[in-house]
């Protein structure tokens, strides 16, 4: 999986360096140059997280902004996160084949994300599950109109 995001990220553009850092990764443009700086102390599955994540902010254009308090940042932040996790999600359904039988628990629980993105992760299970099989997808707001 690791090696497949980095060809991805690569074809972009996006040069990616591992560093000794207290964080686990940080996107910049040095010298005109979209550049990815990774912890190289995390383990692969955190290191394919953290590149995805800092590849949205790139997609996103989050380096021309202008972030003038905490909310903006929390939003950018938060759609760089939505933008790992349903491209982790892909990625894991075409290696183990999501069925409507699939305990996203057991995802949640491996990727060990802070658990306000756990609803991000069963958002795009069940958008994928809905996908494969033809199904409605399921929406939190169905039950206030039953």
């Amino acid at each position: 999986m690791l090696s497949k995001i980095c060809r991805k990220v690569k074809e972009l553009g996006i040069k990616i360096d591992y560093i000794e850092m207290e964080d686990n990764g940080h996107f910049g443009i040095f010298n005109d140059l979209p550049v990815i700086l990774i912890n190289q102390n995390l383990d692969k599955l955190d290191i394919s997280l953290t590149i995805l994540h800092e590849t949205a902010h790139f997609l996103n254009g989050d380096c021309d902004k202008y972030i003038s308090n905490h909310f903006q940042n929390d939003s950018l932040e938060y759609e760089a996160n939505k933008y790992m996790i349903q491209v982790i999600m892909k990625m894991l359904d075409e290696q183990y084949d999501f069925t409507t039988d699939t305990n996203y628990q057991q995802i949640i629980d491996s990727l060990n994300l802070p658990y306000h993105l756990d609803g991000v992760i069963i958002d795009e299970f069940n958008s994928i599950i809905s996908d494969k099989f033809g199904m409605s997808p399921y929406c939190e707001t169905d039950y206030f109109y039953e």
